[in-house]
């Protein structure tokens, strides 16, 4: 994108650049254009549309930083930092559609502060108890299986 060059499948540079600015967002981007090369290709039917007279590939400034990101997303590094964002994602999740973190429902710093406080002891008293509930069950299983075991046939 910062060398207003690009490559077709074919391997050919562009023989344009053109740079477009949209009027009410100030969205930048680029359109590239193959009009030389097209016209004896033989990749042209994968490249260019029926209706094509050439190639052309429109491309958003942030297209080199996008791609870097991308890459970026593939590296274990990468997977180890976000592991942990999983779970802070998903308790933040249960706390604002389960628990109404959302929206506060005092004025002050020191009430929105409490509501955060009890709110999140109640996800945690929710959570305990479902740990209680799946031991118990776990439980109640385990007696099961071994008094099956037990008993004359």
């Amino acid at each position: 994108m910062e060398t207003r060059h690009a490559l077709c499948p074919a391997g050919k540079g562009n023989t344009q650049c053109s740079r477009l600015e949209e009027k009410e967002g100030g969205k930048v981007s680029c359109r590239f254009e193959w009009s030389t090369h097209c016209h004896a290709c033989l990749l042209r039917g994968s490249c260019a549309g029926d209706g094509q007279k050439h190639r052309t590939l429109v491309v958003g400034e942030h297209h080199t930083l996008l791609q870097q990101r991308r890459r970026e997303q593939k590296t274990d590094t990468f997977r180890q930092r976000m592991h942990a964002r999983n779970g802070i994602e998903g308790a933040q999740s249960e706390l604002v559609r389960a628990h109404g973190l959302r929206q506060a429902r005092y004025r002050g710093k020191a009430k929105l502060d409490l509501q955060i406080q009890f709110i999140g002891a109640a996800c945690n008293i929710k959570r305990w108890l479902g740990v209680l509930a799946w031991e118990t069950k776990m439980a109640i299983r385990a007696t099961a299986a071994v008094a099956g075991d037990l008993a004359p046939a």
